[in-house]
């Protein structure tokens, strides 16, 4: 008699134990949306009226975060005060899943007239999966470190009003969400130095 062994076939969890990486970004380089490391700008609502999806506010090893269950998309409104990320670099988010295959990640600028449709809008969204990079994995945290310029469509950057996530499966996928933020990696400005004149 040979291979006779017990084991565990627990999966993948259904909920994240431990709590997102934290940001270590200087504070004076960051607007923050949400992240218990910073202060958060205001956000007008982390769920649209028009969205597909489920919205909680829970807690995961005491860190706040977003909880979206039965996603298909969810809109996320900065409208009433658009960012301006025109000196950012990055854009910033922890995801973790225990059932998504894929994930979508969009801004939306409403350009300088600061209105939807007004001719002026960009746009662009990003797909993460299996086989992007970072790729999308199940059963654990994933840091999303997205350098602006992959936004290619998104021309204008002071008018940040919208962010739209969407995963598959379609209307059955739970995200959480934390550290939603965007910041800018340039080195800060030095003053020149002088020295003194030689008597």
């Amino acid at each position: 008699m040979t291979n006779v062994y017990f084991y565990n076939d627990a999966g993948t969890p259904s909920a994240p134990t431990s709590a997102a990486p934290a940001p270590t970004q200087d504070a004076a380089n960051v607007i923050s949306l949400f992240s218990d490391a910073y202060t958060d700008v205001p956000v007008d609502t982390w769920r649209t009226d028009w969205s597909a999806a489920t919205l909680t506010d829970t807690h995961v090893a005491g860190d706040a975060v977003k909880l979206y269950s039965d996603l298909d998309f969810v809109g996320i409104d900065t409208v009433a005060s658009q960012i301006d990320a025109s000196g950012m670099t990055h854009f910033s988010v922890d995801v973790w899943t225990p059932d998504a295959t894929l994930f979508r990640i969009k801004l939306v600028d409403f350009g300088p007239d600061g209105v939807f449709g007004g001719g002026d809008d960009t746009e662009h969204e990003l797909v993460f999966d299996g086989a992007s990079t970072p790729a999308l994995a199940q059963g654990q945290w994933i840091s999303l470190d997205i350098p602006l310029t992959d936004f290619v469509n998104l021309t204008n950057r002071s008018n940040i009003a919208q962010l739209i996530l969407s995963a598959q499966p379609t209307g059955a996928t739970t995200l959480y969400v934390d550290n939603v933020y965007f910041y800018s990696d340039a080195a800060p400005a030095t003053a020149p130095t002088t020295s003194a004149p030689t008597p």
